[in-house]
């Protein structure tokens, strides 16, 4: 059974409304364009990013893939930031940054998997598993060295 492209981007279009994302439809799929602040570099600073979420649809398998993009808004200046030290958690991102970019996923995804369609993710997406499956590699392979030694 094939999927309505229209009817994803109708919905995805509805509950974009009052975000700071913009829908455009696209000829494979459509985008979610919106302007945000950077994540924070090492003193601290920000600058103003363009995130585009490009979704691709395949109607007849029901699928769906999301690729990111993040681009500097050209002559934006540095934003101020909070310093970051050791001890006042450095590395740690705000919620504010992040909510941008996990909230166009959480727009595509409610809206598709309300109309059934499916999210194909690359193993990349996912680090722990990738992780995981080298040091399964290693640890077999430190296993296979001890009994041949042996």
């Amino acid at each position: 059974m094939a999927h309505d492209p229209a009817a994803l981007l109708a919905r995805v279009r509805r509950a974009a409304k009052g975000t700071p994302y913009t829908v455009t439809g696209t000829a494979a799929g459509f985008e979610l364009v919106a302007e945000v602040s950077s994540p924070p570099g090492a003193r601290g600073r920000r600058r103003r990013e363009v995130l585009t979420h490009r979704v691709v649809l395949d109607a007849a398998g029901g699928t769906y893939r999301v690729t990111d993009s993040r681009v500097p808004v050209p002559d934006a200046p540095e934003e101020p930031g909070e310093q970051r030290s050791l001890l006042a958690g450095f590395g740690r991102r705000p919620d504010s940054v992040e909510q941008a970019g996990t909230e166009g996923h959480r727009i595509v995804d409610d809206a598709a998997a309300n109309l059934g369609w499916t999210r194909l993710r690359s193993p990349l997406e996912r680090p722990g598993v990738v992780l995981a499956t080298l040091l399964g590699f290693c640890v077999l392979l430190v296993i296979v060295v001890l009994v041949l030694l042996l």
